[in-house]
């Protein structure tokens, strides 16, 4: 395939997937090999593969809601030809949402909808999104900045699902699918031994993976890591990732793949060896940093997800969520806490002031602690709010990744609400 000067600036850090994602907005293909495109229309959708096939053609995910119509019309103007099988990566709203306007458009035409092939947990993840539908709404609301929204559910489930491996051929086209645990329980990377192509799903992301995200459930950094190696040891040729652009070469496949695994054996290493010593939660989070070298590679940026996020995450997997501080097993309430404190100062005031000062001495984590206690203890104050938001828009200013912006915005604009 001829060079991409787009993607080499990427591959080199000096492009952002900003600038990717504008290029790709009105919805882009990438000509994967003979009989395979993808298709992108954001970074933050994921991507869709199209295998054509002498049957009719297979997916790799779908898109989510807002993308999906303008995808299957990219699609549609390479083939027409009927949706044979679509397989799931997981069980994510950006992968899996499009397949409503794929039967809809199979209704239309008189033809049977897709086949779904997904892991088995794809089925119990809906099952759960429909449980805890309130909540999620909430977390996603905050995190992309979206008040009232409403977590989609009700979609069609997998038709077959597959535990470890999953091996068949469909018009004459070999597929292999292997699940393994990462962002989600229920993961699929996708292997077509016969074109050495590997579409990862959200195994790679071209971003720091995503393994500690602050209001999700677990998430698995060791087997994510034992994932890649997986992938590793096939010695793509092509790798399509989850999200962001494809890469060409085996060279630059195999780097991608170990780098990441890498970075993520890194801090489930370090972890494990502070906690095996006995340290707590908070010498853990302290303790593990992550070399700088791997967050300078242009695809391990922590500009969603915070290594340190994982940290706690991995933490959690191995200790259950006590955190080896005795105030923690039983607390008080914040507010009861923050009252104490507050007299203790002098007043709510001065825990304000002090967040202010330590906030404008570069000192962000220790300023928005005693800018919330302060909140905490005087939350109808309008001149702490005033100071609160003013600390935690410093935090946000300092902070590099896109899930840590987002969480500490939720409470900014709770502080300028309440600041009138």
């Amino acid at each position: 395939m001829a060079s991409d000067p787009l993607f080499e600036r990427l591959w080199n850090g000096s492009a952002p997937m900003e600038e990717w994602t504008a290029a790709v907005s009105q919805g882009a293909i990438t000509h994967v090999a003979d009989d395979i495109i993808t298709v992108h229309t954001t970074y933050f959708c994921g991507s869709v593969t199209a295998i054509r096939t002498a049957e009719g053609l297979v997916l790799v995910d779908t898109a989510k809601p807002d993308t999906a119509q303008r995808t299957l019309e990219v699609i549609r103007s390479w083939d027409e030809s009927p949706i044979h099988t679509v397989i799931f990566t997981h069980g994510h709203i950006d992968h899996t949402s499009g397949i409503a306007v794929i039967d809809a458009e199979a209704d239309a035409k008189g033809v049977p909808r897709p086949r779904i092939v997904a892991h088995r947990n794809v089925k119990r993840r809906m099952e759960r999104y429909v449980a805890s539908q309130g909540f999620n709404s909430i977390v996603q609301g905050q995190q992309f900045n979206m008040p009232g929204y409403v977590y989609p559910v009700g979609q069609r489930q997998p038709d077959e699902v597959y535990d470890e491996t999953l091996s068949f051929t469909i018009g004459g086209q070999r597929f292999e699918l292997f699940h393994g645990r990462g962002e989600t329980d229920d993961a699929t990377f996708v292997w077509l031994p016969e074109r050495s192509v590997l579409a990862s799903g959200d195994f790679v992301i071209w971003v720091f993976p995503n393994a500690g995200n602050p209001r999700k459930v677990q998430r698995y950094a060791a087997e994510w890591a034992a994932a890649l190696r997986q992938m590793e040891a096939l010695k793509p040729a092509i790798l399509i990732p989850g999200h962001g652009p494809v890469v060409f070469g085996e060279e630059r496949a195999l780097q991608m793949l170990r780098d990441g695994a890498e970075a993520l054996e890194y801090l489930v290493g370090q972890t494990l060896a502070l906690m095996n010593r006995g340290a707590t939660l908070d010498e853990v989070l302290h303790g593990v940093k992550l070399p700088a070298a791997f967050l300078a590679k242009p695809y391990l940026l922590a500009k969603y997800d915070d290594p340190e996020f994982l940290v706690r995450s991995i933490y959690h997997f191995y200790a259950g969520w006590f955190d080896g501080d005795a105030a923690h097993l039983k607390p008080a309430r914040t507010a009861e806490i923050a009252r104490e404190l507050a007299e203790l100062a002098g007043g709510a005031e001065r825990l304000a002031e002090r967040a202010a000062r330590l906030s404008e001495a570069g000192k962000s984590r220790l300023s928005v602690q005693l800018a919330e206690f302060a909140g905490a203890a005087a939350p109808e104050d309008a001149g702490i709010q005033v100071v609160r938001a003013r600390v935690l828009q410093t935090a946000i200013d300092d902070e590099s990744s896109l899930m840590g912006k987002a969480f500490l915005s939720v409470y900014l604009r709770q502080a300028r609400e309440r600041a009138g």
